[in-house]
């Protein structure tokens, strides 16, 4: 009976991993939608956040620039000092759609120790090791606080409040 929950549960709830796929960081999140492909890209030129924006037949792409990295307690040094760079795809499937977030960077908004300011880094070269796998400390702290960044990034208000 526990496992039927689960998966009825499983099913009807967005989720939202990184992941390391052949030496990049990828960022996917799956999430329910009522709408089409037209309203969800005007909902996302709406928001501001995103540019060059396409929509090819029931998948839309983007890229987005300077979105800031928020974060409680302590981060690392180069999540503190920057904002996030990335490109996206969403593709759509009934009832739901697929994000996927990568080519993400970090542009350095301060010159702090060994950053300048506006240099740009992959996001790889502070979270994966020699081999492709994730590093233990980007793994505990700073995955997280990204995997809550994109999220809220994406996060699209379907209302109108006039």
């Amino acid at each position: 009976m526990k496992v039927i929950i689960f998966l009825i549960l499983a099913n009807t709830m967005a989720f939202a991993q990184i992941e390391a796929d052949n030496g990049q960081v990828v960022w996917m999140t799956v999430k329910e939608y009522e709408g089409n492909s037209e309203s969800l890209l005007k909902l996302l030129k709406f928001s501001g956040k995103f540019s060059n924006l396409e929509l090819l037949e029931d998948t839309i792409i983007g890229k987005f620039t300077n979105a800031p990295i928020n974060f409680k307690g302590s981060a690392s040094m180069y999540l503190m000092a920057s904002n996030m760079m990335g490109s996206f795809i969403i593709q759509f499937k009934e009832g739901r759609y697929r994000i996927t977030a990568k080519n993400l960077q970090l542009k350095s908004q301060t010159s702090v120790g060994v950053f300048d300011e506006g240099s740009v880094e992959a996001i790889e070269k502070y979270a994966l090791n020699t081999n492709g796998e994730f590093r233990k400390r980007f793994k505990s702290k700073d995955l997280p606080i990204l995997e809550d960044n994109l999220s809220q990034l994406f996060k699209l208000s379907q209302k109108d409040d006039w």
